[in-house]
């Protein structure tokens, strides 16, 4: 552990951060309990991980890379309840460790990589759950499915039997990341759809909206997100590459 490293209370954070939650989401009327949330763990060592799970974290968030494949076994081994997520964007060359040792895909966009997806989920004979990254802010440079391609993306998906769509996932772009105005109508606009165009075209009976990072998560929840993705609201800095 670093000298930085070490003077992070990582408890503390993870604490702060469950009580934001709860604030913002008694603004919408419903309980923190309501709200997933995903500590993601890219660039932080096993030590910082380990303090969260030890806090109540249940979810960590990670890309499939080398980091990941040395701290999988630690966590594993510390806490078999704590399920590994994928949150950023698979390559094809990952997709069967991600399939065999994740528990889920929150960054599925393409057919290619459903594709992949589907062929080892069946071999392996499970139902993959996917969530898939949208992003329905209209900028030049989506980081996801518009809104009519998700729409079609969910009968492509519906043609692979091994493998369930379980939600959205979002990211806002990063001109949206000062402007609390965009921000909200970003995440209601994305609510919306989401639970009148994609809810009903979906057969998992509890979708989930994944939508909210640390700059952003308390607007997000106030917005109607299910789920966090919180990387630094939680672990503090990450490591230099």
């Amino acid at each position: 552990m670093s000298e930085e490293s070490s003077q992070i209370n990582v408890a503390s954070n993870y604490q702060n951060v469950m009580q934001k939650i709860d604030e913002a989401a008694r603004k919408s009327d419903y309980s923190s309990s309501d709200i997933t949330v995903v500590g993601v763990s890219k660039r932080i060592e096993f030590s910082r991980i380990k303090q969260a799970i030890d806090a109540g974290l249940g979810i960590i968030g990670e890309i499939v890379s080398t980091e990941l494949k040395k701290k999988l076994p630690q966590i594993r081994e510390y806490s078999t309840s704590t399920d590994i997520q994928i949150v950023g964007l698979m390559q094809s060359n990952k997709v069967k460790f991600a399939v065999e040792n994740c528990k889920l895909i929150q960054s599925l966009q393409t057919e290619k990589i459903l594709t992949l997806i589907s062929k080892f989920a069946q071999r392996n004979d499970v139902i993959y759950p996917v969530f898939l990254q949208v992003d329905f802010s209209q900028t030049s440079k989506p980081k996801g499915l518009n809104q009519k391609d998700v729409l079609r993306f969910i009968s492509v998906v519906d043609t692979h039997p091994y493998v369930e769509v379980q939600g959205i996932m979002a990211i806002a772009p990063l001109e949206f990341e000062n402007n609390p105005l965009l921000l909200r109508k970003l995440f209601t606009r994305t609510r919306n759809l989401f639970y009148k165009e994609i809810v009903p075209k979906l057969k998992f009976e509890n979708p989930q909206l994944s939508i909210g990072m640390t700059s952003d998560y308390e607007i997000a929840i106030e917005e109607g997100s299910t789920m966090v993705r919180l990387g630094t609201a939680i672990f503090g800095p990450r490591l230099k590459k």
